[in-house]
Formats: structure tokens, sequence, C-alpha cells
């Protein structure tokens, strides 16, 4: 090992207690929201540039979920169960079963109407989820066997 090298103000080494307060410990986020935080100019800029892709992001996100509803997504099976199997055996019985009719046609309109407000509420109140997941899985579990599901309800977008 070599010696240690005087280093100046500018190019000086992390203390422990900056490192402690990079960990950003509870007390801290505490007193920041008590009483503010003094920022440099460089540090309100990086913080408005976050802003700026946060929205950016959001949008986005915003525009592809869009995009995935007019591709006529399971909204509620989607939101409590993913894309999980129960979420591929609802869109093909939709798919086979449903859209072969008028009545199965109206009733996925009505679906397409209501369901993405109740994703919303889901969203909301998580504790809601559970029951509907039972539910859902329950009717998925039974559709598995469907006779135009046996191939184990893939999806035909």
């Amino acid at each position: 090992m070599g010696k240690r090298s005087r280093r100046s103000d500018n190019d000086r080494m992390v203390s422990a207690s900056d490192l402690a307060q990079m960990g950003r410990c509870e007390r801290l986020v505490v007193f920041e929201h008590r009483h503010g935080t003094r920022r440099t100019a460089r540090q309100q800029r990086a913080r408005e540039r976050g802003v700026v892709e946060h929205e950016r992001f959001y949008r986005e996100g915003l525009a592809a979920s869009a995009q995935a509803i007019r591709k006529g997504r399971c909204f509620i099976a989607t939101c409590v169960f993913g894309e999980g199997w129960q979420t591929q055996v609802l869109r093909g019985f939709r798919d086979v079963a449903l859209r072969s009719n008028v009545w199965g046609r109206r009733l996925i309109w009505s679906y397409y109407r209501l369901a993405p407000g109740i994703c919303t509420c889901l969203r909301r109140w998580p504790a809601l989820q559970a029951p509907v997941r039972v539910v859902l899985g329950a009717i998925a579990a039974s559709l598995r066997w469907w006779p135009g599901l046996r191939g184990g309800g893939q999806c035909r977008r």
C-alpha cells in the first residue's frame, strides 16, 4: 500500500456522518418535512428536471393504457391477477364464447363501459381485490374446461 496523499478541500473524502445522512434515516425525513431543506441551485434544477421527466413518464403510461384499452384488454382480471392464467382463460372465453353472438357482444360492450370505473375502485381500496380475486378465480377455474378453451384459454386478439 502506498502513502495516503493529502487531498484538497474540494476533493475531500466522505465522512461517516455524510454517509449516514445519505441513508435518509427516518428522523431526517421527518425533520426535512417539518422544517424544509436547503437546496443548492444545482439540486433545484435537478429536481425540476426530475419532475418534468416524471410527468412525461406518467403521460406515456396513460397513452399506453389507452392503447391497451383499444386492444380489448380484460380490465378487472388484469387489475387483480396481472397477466396470469386466469386472465388468459377469461380472455379466451370472451373471444370464443361471447364474441360469437349478439348478446355476448352486448355484454362485452357493457363490461368495457363499466370495468374501468371498477378498476379505479379496486386500486383505491385494495382490500376489495381479495374477494374479487376469489370470485374471478373460481369463474376462471370453471371456464378452464370450456369446450372451446381446451388449449388453456389462449387469447386471440
